[in-house]
């Protein structure tokens, strides 16, 4: 986990936990800076928590869904009138116990796998959580990779992407975050971490 907020809070963040026989990842990035999007992510975690409860342990696609429908409904935005519109875009990664599979959902998020010199990427649904005018049973598509080498799986917010820096001021940009990370691909992650790190400041 490479965590450098630009705040002591702010709008961008992420769980891991145990969810029935695997691992539930989930990484975020709400509306806003700061206190307000610190905020919304404290909505955002009692909504998660909900849709947990009554979600099917293992069914990612209607975890969010459901963790959707009860955020939007949290905020009011779930009726055509309103002034608020907040959400996220999110990637969520269910990893079976037996590491035999990721199953992946993302909300306007991409998962990017880096195997054996490849890189490829998998697109998420183009719909946010909890937006105004996003139906309220609006689906999320799953992805499941089967495990049969030994894949890396990165997830980010812009919080990298848009980084500015080097001699021309620009953002760091998709292109060369995922051409850094198949250059660092066999390294530990510790030193994919500091790798990436370093290449931003």
């Amino acid at each position: 986990v490479l965590w450098e907020p630009r705040d002591v809070v702010g709008g961008d963040v992420y769980w891991c936990d145990y969810w029935g026989d695997g691992l539930l990842v989930i990484l975020a990035d709400c509306t806003g800076h700061g206190v307000p999007g610190a905020f919304l992510t404290l909505l955002a975690k009692g909504a998660l928590d909900r849709a947990k409860n009554i979600t099917s342990k293992g069914d990612l696609e209607g975890l969010i869904s459901n963790f959707h429908r009860i955020l939007q409904e949290t905020l009011g935005q779930h009726y055509e009138d309103g002034e608020s519109d907040d959400g996220l875009d999110l990637g969520a990664c269910y990893i079976q116990q037996d590491m035999t599979s990721v199953k992946f959902v993302g909300a306007k998020f991409d998962l990017i796998v880096v195997d054996d010199g490849n890189i490829d990427v998998v697109r998420g649904t183009k719909k946010g959580l909890s937006y105004r005018g996003i139906p309220s049973d609006q689906h999320y598509d799953a992805h499941e990779i089967i495990l049969d080498s030994s894949p890396r799986f990165y997830m980010t917010t812009d919080g990298i992407i848009d980084q500015i820096g080097g001699e021309r001021s620009r953002g760091y940009g998709k292109k060369r975050f995922r051409e850094n990370l198949l250059n660092i691909q066999n390294l530990p992650m510790q030193e994919q971490k500091e790798s990436i790190y370093s290449a931003l400041i």
